[in-house]
């Protein structure tokens, strides 16, 4: 488990990645890999490969203080690869220490409709999506899932305009790290960001902007938890 802090992921206490790996095979940045890939291939012998590391499944019941932690950063927990009994054995490990946040985030959301009878209550879903072209299929598991659970997205890379409507509780913006944009090419995303901040406030959802986008717009909300 990993102490999260400034310039680090922002809007969790700690990550937590007893699932790491991936088979999206996103191409982001100059490298055209997303950083948990980047950093897979230094440090795990099975590279990016999905991996089951049962030794971490008892971290966050040794972690006292209520934390908000952000489950398998390493990987896509919910992704079509992943066989249920790893998603299963990691939300019992959730359950054993009920004074935590789990946060999940994944691109894969319809996942959470076949499971959502075992997600804890105090779970916060999510899903990215980094391009309008997505926002349809990617939020629409969102409206059936269940009411007591906190549902949100997370817009980053943003790389392009966003709609936003209340499919979602909560909104992180972050722009595409790891490339030298141009002057035209930063100011357009201020805009796309902006305009989203702008949406969100008249729907009175809560917005986490971070990265570099965080130093030009002061939003740093959490969402309301649900009881």
């Amino acid at each position: 488990m990993n102490r999260q802090g400034p310039g680090k992921i922002g809007w969790a206490d700690y990550t937590w990645s007893p699932v790491t790996g991936c088979k999206h095979a996103c191409q982001y940045g100059p490298r055209k890999k997303c950083y948990a890939d980047l950093i897979a291939q230094r440090i795990y012998k099975e590279k990016f490969e999905p991996t089951f590391r049962p030794e971490r499944l008892g971290e966050p019941v040794k972690l006292k203080v209520p934390s908000k932690i952000f489950v398998c950063d390493m990987g896509d927990l919910f992704g079509e690869w992943v066989p249920d009994v790893w998603i299963l054995k990691v939300l019992r490990a959730c359950y054993d220490a009920p004074q935590h946040i789990y946060q999940f985030l994944t691109k894969n959301p319809e996942r959470y409709l076949t499971l959502d009878e075992f997600l804890p209550n105090n779970s916060w879903i999510g899903t990215t999506i980094e391009k309008e072209e997505f926002y349809k299929s990617r939020s629409a598991p969102f409206w059936k899932v269940r009411d007591d659970l906190v549902r949100f997205v997370s817009m980053e890379p943003l790389l392009g305009p966003m709609p936003v409507d209340d499919a979602f509780d909560w909104i992180i913006i972050g722009e595409l790290t790891g490339k030298a944009m141009t002057q035209d090419e930063v100011h357009q995303v201020r805009v796309w960001a902006q305009e989203i901040i702008d949406q969100a406030g008249e729907l009175k959802i809560p917005v986490f902007v971070k990265n570099a986008l965080g130093a030009i717009f002061p939003q740093r909300e959490f969402p309301k938890v649900k009881t």
